[in-house]
């Protein structure tokens, strides 16, 4: 049963109570992302989340590393571009500990000068390294010019200007307006009691303000048509190509996760099969689906020799068309829904997917659900429904196409995708 706590500064608790565990993982999730930042603080979401690590007013960095190792516990975060996330996986009996240490990140970091300074730099390495990286690097590219003039265009990272210029003010301003109650869900699953989270959380999560400080920015996002190459001098051409996909609240988003299943979200898929192990022209091939709070991207990634270029988007386009028929096989919808069903029950076996599960939805829908909830969804999609979204997506689409490579000539990708 999932239990939904209301705390009395407003900040909502969901939980899970797992009996068949000894462990709990609990995940502090803030709605503050990429989503939320401006060209001039890009990349703020994610340095708060790597200085929160660096030492409070009672703990050093080495502190709060130590204090977990020492319960056999784990603590991790990560930035989105819609949110950002502080978890902790431990013992049941290390619950209260492991809360405290949480809060004690997020209400009493104190933002030192000279370690902010040598976190830029961190971050800095980590942009260049993303950049050196084309699979990564074509990807962001990619969402930048899908959504060209909204902030979800931005990296999560930011950018070299983007990061130097953050101050700790900057820090301070950004939290308080981002870091409060509404705009906070603390996801908890595992093998504890309800009394206690409810009271621990209390006793822990009350310094929360209550409303933000600033409205909350537009969330109508526009799909935007585009492409864009940089020249790399690297040995492969890496490109993506885009259409404007589904947000994760549409009534076609399970229909489309099949779909993309199917073309080349697996090894079985049709992308994969004809073009990689049949054909043997590319070592990597897949299609993807990032779908965001008000908007989606539905997109195929490559990478391979100048020289194939043509013949690759040939086979590509054709099997976009052959689906644009209709050309669908009732064994390959059966795979593509059996795998994707398969897949999530596998991942409900894990206490930090429930946590997830229940943590995302609370947070972007202030919707409890139970995760098993999803799996009727799944159920539900017909072989009707991935034809017709496979139109919806494809036909007279303009694709987006990002590219990077070593190459003399500019391809003209978008030519097969009229």
């Amino acid at each position: 049963m999932i239990h939904k706590i209301i705390l009395d500064n407003g900040l909502r608790v969901v939980f899970e109570k797992i009996k068949y565990v000894n462990s709990v993982t609990t995940g502090v999730w803030v709605g503050a992302g990429a989503l939320n930042e401006t060209k001039e603080n890009n990349g703020i979401s994610h340095l708060i989340e790597h200085m929160m690590f660096k030492g409070t007013k009672e703990r050093d960095a080495f502190d709060i590393a130590e204090e977990i190792d020492g319960m056999g516990g784990q603590i991790n975060a990560f930035t989105t571009k819609e949110c950002t996330c502080f978890y902790t996986k431990t013992a049941s009996f290390h619950f209260e500990k492991a809360l405290e240490i949480l809060s004690d990140m997020i209400f009493n970091s104190v933002y030192d000068e000279e370690e902010l300074e040598k976190e830029k730099k961190v971050i800095l390495e980590e942009i260049l390294m993303y950049e050196d990286s084309p699979e990564d690097y074509v990807h962001e590219l990619l969402t930048a010019i899908s959504f060209e003039g909204n902030s979800i265009s931005y990296p999560i990272l930011g950018d070299m200007h983007s990061v130097n210029r953050i101050t700790k003010e900057d820090i301070n301003s950004y939290i308080a307006n981002h870091y409060t109650a509404d705009n906070v869900v603390i996801s908890i699953v595992g093998n504890i009691e309800l009394n206690q989270v409810k009271s621990l959380c209390q006793t822990y999560f009350n310094q929360f303000g209550k409303n933000r400080k600033t409205a909350e920015l537009d969330q109508t996002i526009e799909y935007t048509y585009n492409k864009k190459g940089i020249q790399k001098n690297i040995e492969q051409l890496h490109f993506c190509l885009g259409v404007k996909g589904f947000e994760r609240n549409n009534t076609d988003y399970y229909a489309s996760n099949i779909l993309n299943n199917l073309l080349g979200g697996s090894m079985s898929s049709r992308l994969f099969q004809n073009i990689r192990e049949k054909s043997g022209l590319v070592y990597n091939i897949y299609s993807f689906h990032s779908s965001y709070r008000s908007a989606g991207l539905f997109g195929i990634y490559s990478a391979l020799k100048e020289e194939n270029v043509d013949e690759v988007l040939q086979m590509v386009n054709q099997e976009i068309k052959e689906l644009i028929k209709g050309n669908l096989s009732k064994n390959e919808f059966n795979r593509s829904k059996s795998q994707m069903m398969g897949n999530y029950i596998l991942s409900l076996e894990n206490t930090s997917n429930r946590m997830t599960v229940l943590g995302r939805r609370e947070l972007f829908y202030n919707e409890t659900i139970n995760p098993e909830d999803v799996i009727p969804k799944i159920e539900r999609v017909s072989y009707e429904d991935v034809v017709r979204v496979s139109k919806k997506l494809f036909k007279d689409a303009t694709f987006n196409v990002a590219y990077t490579g070593n190459i003399d000539k500019k391809p003209n990708l978008t030519d097969l995708f009229r």
